[in-house]
């Protein structure tokens, strides 16, 4: 199976948040990039997100990046490296299919709730 990539940039408000708590939304140009393969038997997929300047390049602000998991469903089922999966990747996997269609399925009810 091919490798099915995202690449986007939008103009989003964002923030960083951790333990010690959050900073304000900011607008800011976002570069979204995902890929996803199931074939894969380790890292099916991984996701990039950064803040950038219009034309794509990273300025130095935020970024977070980590890897998604299928189940032998092909159905997403975890990933690691932010607290939050961007919910641009989860819309993008759901059109390809890699979204459960359960209602009970953790990343349905994150789109459900976007509606």
């Amino acid at each position: 199976m091919m490798t099915e990539r995202l690449e986007l940039i939008e103009e989003s408000y964002v923030r960083m948040e951790g333990s010690w708590g959050a900073t304000p939304y900011e607008k800011r140009f976002i570069k979204v990039s995902a890929w996803v393969n199931p074939d894969r038997e380790r890292w099916q997929g991984g996701f990039e997100v950064y803040s950038c300047n219009e034309e794509g390049k990273y300025d130095d602000g935020y970024y977070g990046e980590g890897g998604l998991w299928l189940d032998d469903n092909n159905y997403l089922v975890d990933y690691d490296g932010v607290g939050s999966l961007d919910t641009r990747i989860i819309k993008w996997l759901d059109e390809l299919g890699y979204i459960n269609p359960d209602e009970k399925c953790w990343f349905r009810k994150q789109l459900n709730e976007e509606e």
